[in-house]
């Protein structure tokens, strides 16, 4: 099932609901694209949060939710949803989210800390946009409220 991922837990550890005030497809381009465009682009930690861990650059590695499996955002996985929303919009939309943490020493050499795996789940009904998190394994570096406000930031 496109967009929505068999397995996802029924119990998350953080939840945000936002008011939405575009139409529900028109917010999830916005959304699809947003999430393709930040895929594999390495950002100071400065941008998502001002806590322990500043100074380190995160690249996030994000999947799309297929029914049984989450693929690569890449841009064949763009034009597939953007497509789909041509014509109806999802009423979930699930995603596989991989926090990659480096640090650089004096030779701008980047040095890898463990990664945080989440799956994010996006509910959309009336005007309004829920957003879990569940945090599947890792360090957790970024509060998830946190890394649920720079997503919102990104596409609302």
């Amino acid at each position: 099932m496109l967009g929505k991922f068999e397995n996802f837990p029924i119990f998350v550890h953080k939840t945000k609901t936002f008011k939405i005030d575009a139409p529900p497809i028109s917010v999830q381009k916005k959304i699809i694209k947003s999430l393709y465009n930040l895929n594999g682009r390495e950002l100071p930690s400065s941008h998502i949060f001002n806590g322990i861990g500043r100074g380190l650059s995160i690249i996030f590695e994000i999947g799309v939710a297929d029914g049984a499996n989450f693929n690569y955002l890449d841009e064949t996985e763009l034009k597939r949803y953007l497509n789909h929303l041509k014509n109806e919009s999802f009423r979930i939309l699930d995603f596989f989210l991989v926090n990659r943490y480096y640090t650089t020493d004096d030779g701008k050499r980047r040095n890898p800390l463990k990664f945080d795996y989440q799956m994010m789940r996006l509910e959309f009904s009336n005007d309004k946009l829920t957003i879990k998190i569940y945090h599947e394994r890792g360090p957790r570096r970024i509060q998830l409220e946190e890394l649920i406000d720079f997503f919102a930031s990104q596409f609302l």
